[in-house]
């Protein structure tokens, strides 16, 4: 599914390089729950900006499904990531002012082989299978925080992406949410059959992983 070959990106600060990546090889397998995890500054969110093409490696190979991505246009990016990525960040990132089913429904309305009709009923599904149809008008900020990260999964669904990136998405959760959200994944993973990239940093997480990827230094140093 997502093949990764000696994946590199350095940051310059000045005269400074700081090797965020160095040589990252690794492979997921369609329909893998993946966790990526490893110590602050070990590289794991970039490593999930750089295969949900939220930004470039400095060298290396991405291939997604056949397609190497890094050869594509930046529209070819942008459409590939519309269509076929999904994401789930840790501060929820909803629109203040749209209601929940309009949060929901945005990447849909981005689409041009979507009509509303279709848009609502993808919405209204996917609402449903997070249990949140009767909050489906209310605001992000008439929702709990946990109820909030369900929307934005949510949100990251309705396109049904062929693959999901979650970046810490529970760490502005506590305990109980937190496990309401990895339920949620595990649920979608096993009914799904969807592909799931989950950068993490607590401990207790690992026990939903199908496999687990540690950073060091932007090194996988196990796997």
């Amino acid at each position: 599914m997502i093949t990764i070959t000696d994946l590199r990106k350095i940051y310059r600060m000045g005269s400074v390089e700081v090797n965020a990546l160095d040589g990252v090889t690794l492979y997921i397998d369609k329909g893998e729950f993946l966790g990526i995890v490893g110590a602050s500054g070990s590289g794991k969110t970039t490593l999930l900006h750089m295969l949900g093409l939220l930004d470039h490696p400095t060298s290396g190979n991405i291939v997604i499904d056949g397609t190497d991505v890094l050869a594509l246009t930046d529209y070819e990016k942008t459409m590939f990531r519309l269509y076929r990525l999904g994401y789930v960040f840790q501060d929820y990132a909803l629109v203040p002012d749209l209601t929940v089913m309009e949060n929901v429904s945005l990447p849909a309305m981005l689409r041009d082989d979507r009509n509303e009709e279709q848009i609502r009923k993808d919405s209204h599904g996917i609402l449903q299978k997070i249990g949140l149809c009767d909050r489906r008008d209310h605001l992000p900020r008439e929702l709990s925080g946990g109820q909030q990260q369900r929307v934005s999964i949510a949100r990251a669904m309705v396109n049904k992406p062929d693959i999901l990136f979650a970046d810490e998405p529970c760490a502005n959760l506590d305990s109980e949410n937190s496990r309401m959200v990895l339920d949620l994944f595990r649920e979608i993973n096993e009914d799904m059959k969807q592909t799931i990239v989950m950068v993490s940093h607590e401990d207790w997480h690992k026990e939903y992983f199908h496999r687990i990827i540690q950073l060091k230094d932007g090194k996988v140093v196990n796997t």
